[in-house]
């Protein structure tokens, strides 16, 4: 009888996880020209928006706004000798980390609130730098996953000092999408790293020292066929992914159950989801904000809407 009950019991937190509640509202921000790739995003104590760009290596800040067309971009730096912007972290408020192509760089907007000139940190002898979260804010390390590698790297964003501090199977590449990866995103909340695996479909967890970042617990699957590139995890440990090719945002919650709640395969709105950040409304209520890459070598119904966007989702999350 006992088993019986907690097997109901189970199953009712299931459903009350997955219930029927109505989906969060969707609406565009920003939309970048056609051929533009963006691929992550951070928000500012101003509430702005910084987002990276793969097809050329710069940082934008977008000024968002809940009317269509009347939020605007500026460029808040370009990075020389790199290819592409991958992850930002903030360090303190209002100064970043950010990775441009296998170098971090420091990027600082307290004292000049809309342009900066970009400060070299490191450069790591890295597969390819990819998801970054600021690890320990007293000394700035931060984590970066190497998606080539399989691994997470810790950077000193002081000294430039750099070590490995993960590598596990589920962080481990592989060439199913056909690029060699495998850890993505990441994501450090309530003591944990979060992270996924795309070409595995897995989203992952590890318990770690917030000092030395080293692990102190197994290296957990929450959820699989999960496709994502980033993600968001609020303070609760439900993470909302960014699906890629899939077109869809996903909710996963921390003991596994996951159900989409925007886009579709076919959605052109979420077309190549990037990555997530949380923001404020001017009611203090959350907003997801989602990055996109537009069409990728898979263009929804052979449409031709290229340009990368940022899109939100408000609402019931």
């Amino acid at each position: 009888m006992a088993s019986g009950m907690t097997f109901i019991i189970f199953l009712l937190t299931v459903l009350c996880a997955l219930g029927s509640s109505p989906p969060p509202s969707l609406y565009e921000v920003y939309k970048f020209p056609n051929g533009t790739w963006v691929e992550n995003i951070a928000v500012r104590p101003n509430g702005n928006l910084l987002v990276a760009l793969v097809n050329t290596p710069e940082l934008w800040e977008i000024t968002p706004s809940t009317h269509l067309g009347h939020s605007t971009a500026q460029l808040v730096c370009h990075f020389d000798r790199a290819d592409s912007v991958n992850g930002i972290t903030e360090l303190s408020p209002d100064i970043y980390a950010v990775v441009a192509s296998n170098s971090v760089w420091k990027v600082d907007l307290s004292v000049c609130q809309n342009v900066s000139k970009p400060i070299q940190i490191a450069t790591l002898p890295a597969g390819t730098l990819n998801g970054m979260a600021t690890l320990d804010e007293e000394r700035r390390s931060v984590a970066i996953s190497d998606s080539q590698l399989g691994l997470v790297w810790r950077l000193n964003t002081h000294t430039g000092n750099y070590t490995v501090i993960h590598q596990d199977e589920t962080m481990a590449p592989t060439d199913e999408l056909g690029l060699m990866l495998g850890i993505n995103g990441l994501r450090i909340t309530n003591g944990y790293l979060y992270y996924n695996n795309s070409p595995r479909r897995i989203f992952c967890r590890v318990h770690i020292d917030r000092h030395t970042g080293g692990a102190l617990g197994p290296y957990e699957t929450i959820a699989h066929n999960v496709l994502a590139d980033d993600f968001a995890v609020n303070s609760n440990g439900i993470a909302y992914l960014a699906g890629l090719t899939d077109n869809v945002v996903t909710k996963v919650f921390p003991n596994g159950p996951h159900k989409v709640i925007a886009g579709s395969l076919d959605s052109k709105d979420l077309m190549t989801a990037t990555s997530a950040a949380f923001g404020k409304l001017p009611n203090g209520r959350d907003i997801l904000y989602v990055t996109t890459g537009g069409e990728s070598e898979h263009p929804v119904n052979n449409t031709h809407t290229r340009g990368g966007k940022i899109m939100a989702l408000a609402g019931d999350l």
